[in-house]
């Protein structure tokens, strides 16, 4: 009975999502700045029966593209998100290509960390996705996590100039810190493959600023938050409201060389009290070092 009601509540969720894709953002009316790098990192929250009212994706799905007008990013990490939420955003998002990859094989519950990009100023030239395991090449899970975790990348090409820069997209896991610090090691070893290619590591660590898992990315990249003149200090999890003040667990960091930091800030608009997602988006302004 209870798969029943989870089956009828997805299709409502897909016939609103079909029919009501009413607020977009077209990337392509946004001026272009040739050299400089807008990024988003944004854990929208999945879809659940258990948010309800302001809570539901249906009452949510506008408000997270309202975040995406308000900043017109260049690129975009998402983290949590289902089938049904990645088609809605690839219909409201105009102008932008997107690459996923899904962490399991679970029936419209299963998430992704999709990398969206601004498709009239980049090019694709590689994309790819990996577990956060001790075998990161398939589906599987090690280290007590909760769940199965995975991170996206793109290798994109600025079209006006040439040069080249890799995306990381990732969510480590919420409960075990071991995982979170062996998987934090799996993308740092991934991104090294890539040889001195200036690279963005973004995402949802579930980690603060004094943990394993964040010193130990510190060390090898740079936090916007912390090295852009320009700068805001908040809280990334809303927890939709009464957690704000808890600090930062969301994160747009950047290599030592090859990138520089021009400004950071968190987007933490709420819509008539409505918030978006129980995160809020961080946002930088990078720039090619020359």
């Amino acid at each position: 009975m209870q798969e029943f009601f989870t089956r009828l509540w997805v299709g409502i969720v897909a016939l609103f999502q079909f029919f009501t894709v009413s607020v977009t953002f077209n990337i392509a009316e946004t001026p272009q700045v040739e050299g400089e790098i807008t990024v988003m990192s944004s854990n929208i929250r999945c879809i659940t029966p258990s948010d309800t009212g302001e809570r539901s994706w249906v009452n949510r799905a506008g408000l997270i593209v309202q975040n995406i007008e308000n900043n017109a990013p260049d690129v975009i990490g998402f983290q949590e998100v289902m089938p049904l939420q990645y088609s809605y955003l690839k219909k409201a998002l105009k102008g932008y290509g997107s690459v996923i990859k899904y962490r399991d094989m679970t029936p419209f519950f299963s998430e992704g960390c999709p990398v969206f990009y601004r498709a009239d100023k980049y090019k694709l030239l590689d994309k790819g996705s990996f577990w956060l395991s001790e075998t990161p090449d398939r589906m599987s899970r090690d280290w007590d996590s909760a769940c199965y975790r995975i991170c996206s990348y793109v290798i994109l090409e600025e079209k006006a100039s040439g040069r080249e820069f890799a995306v990381f997209n990732t969510h480590l896991d919420h409960v075990s810190n071991e995982a979170r610090i062996n998987g934090i090691q799996v993308v740092l070893d991934k991104i090294a493959d890539f040889g001195g290619l200036p690279s963005i590591l973004m995402g949802d660590f579930n980690a603060g600023v004094t943990s394993e898992t964040y010193l130990m990315a510190a060390e090898h990249f740079l936090d916007a938050q912390v090295e852009a003149a320009d700068t805001m200090d908040s809280s990334t999890f809303n927890g939709w409201g009464p957690s704000i003040g808890g600090g930062r667990i969301d994160y747009i960091l950047y290599s030592k060389t090859g990138l520089q930091a021009e400004k950071y800030w968190v987007e933490t608009s709420t819509y008539d009290g409505a918030y978006p997602s129980d995160h809020f988006p961080v946002c930088a302004k990078l720039s090619f070092a020359d």
